[in-house]
């Protein structure tokens, strides 16, 4: 009788995990108004989350290699969906609708581009060659072009990325890595011109100057600076948070739930979840170094990047160090297809990096 595999688990980085989780539900209690429904349907996504880390970290390595190909099928065969017949909100066609149940396919994008440019690049092994960065770029492509029509900037360019991220790891020659840089520099004036929307433009400007419209574009990051600003060195305490309680912060227990954290807890509150973050990050590269198979070792490492990159990006754009994108803080905003995503993430990584195989 064939035994049914044990998770992988690592528990320094499931305990990690599980304290931004507890961070985050003390946060998200407070910044709903103590709303009964919404911290239970985030405690039921935190459940969620962590049994998909266990169950996936179960799945044997092997089988993810062999089923990335019907992954990233299935992946744009979905954002496909989403073009043809999606379910628009506030002007973005990004989720679909099964009765009930809407979730955002995009999100599949995370797991999918990574794991299908590793795939690809561990065929023959070595440093990827000009040619196979082409081919690599054209997979992601298509994922990327139907993110964007959505309208989806953020998410399209993010998926750039953790193809970029696999390249890298995959030891892409650093004068690849400059000319690409270059050549999206150039490309900056015409995304302004023909690409961005109004919308878009106006975050970059509320980047650059957020008070020249205090009341509009400006308003949101204004009051987040202030919020964590209150916040002090020890903050206010929890529950005691009166910028999202009196509803000055907008997505207070969403996008900007670190404004709230901030203020309640403080400089040294940040400085223990940006802790967490760094050591989540740090953990899961240390893995993937000791992974002895190539696609386990790129499919690691690009996930781990891009759970650090949201979070850099999430507190960045709250505390006005870059601007506003639609990107939520891993394991600590509100809402359920990312939480869920990043648990899938994590499941993967502890499953590639703890399965012992042999080199190849």
């Amino acid at each position: 009788m064939k035994k049914f595999p044990l998770p992988q688990l690592d528990l320094p980085l499931l305990l990690a995990v599980m304290c931004v989780m507890l961070l985050s539900s003390m946060t998200i209690w407070s910044a709903s108004g103590f709303s009964e429904p919404m911290m239970l349907n985030h405690l039921i996504r935190c459940f969620i989350s962590i049994s998909c880390i266990v169950i996936m970290s179960a799945v044997p390595s092997r089988l993810y290699q062999r089923f990335t190909p019907y992954l990233y099928v299935c992946a744009v065969s979905l954002l496909l969906a989403v073009a043809l017949a999606g379910d628009s909100t506030n002007g973005s066609q990004r989720w679909l609708a099964i009765g009930s149940f809407r979730f955002q396919p995009s999100e599949l994008i995370k797991l999918a581009i990574p794991m299908m440019v590793a795939w690809f690049l561990q065929i023959e092994g070595g440093r990827p060659s000009f040619i196979k960065i082409v081919y690599a770029l054209i997979i992601t492509a298509i994922p990327t072009g139907l993110i964007f029509i959505q309208p989806d900037l953020d998410g399209a360019i993010f998926t750039m990325i953790y193809a970029l991220f696999v390249l890298y790891f995959a030891g892409m020659s650093w004068k690849i890595i400059g000319g690409f840089a270059g050549t999206v520099i150039t490309l900056v004036p015409l995304l302004w011109f023909f690409v961005m929307e109004t919308y878009q433009k106006k975050r970059v400007f509320q980047f650059l100057n957020p008070e020249s419209d205090p009341l509009g574009s400006g308003y949101q990051i204004i009051q987040s600076l202030i919020a964590i600003g209150s916040g002090g060195i020890k903050g206010k305490g929890w529950t005691n948070a009166t910028q999202g309680h009196l509803g000055f912060i907008p997505e207070s227990h969403t996008d900007f739930i670190f404004s709230t954290y901030a203020e309640e807890w403080g400089f040294i509150g940040c400085v223990l979840l940006l802790a967490l973050y760094l050591f989540i990050t740090l953990r899961a590269l240390w893995l993937a170094c000791k992974c002895n198979r190539a696609y386990n070792r790129l499919v690691c490492g690009s996930l781990a990047l891009s759970f650090f990159l949201y979070a850099f990006i999430n507190t960045g754009m709250v505390s006005g160090l870059l601007p506003v994108m639609g990107s939520p803080l891993p394991f600590f905003s509100y809402g359920g297809t990312a939480m869920i995503t990043q648990g899938i993430c994590f499941g993967i990584i502890m499953s590639l990096c703890k399965t012992q195989s042999r080199p190849g």
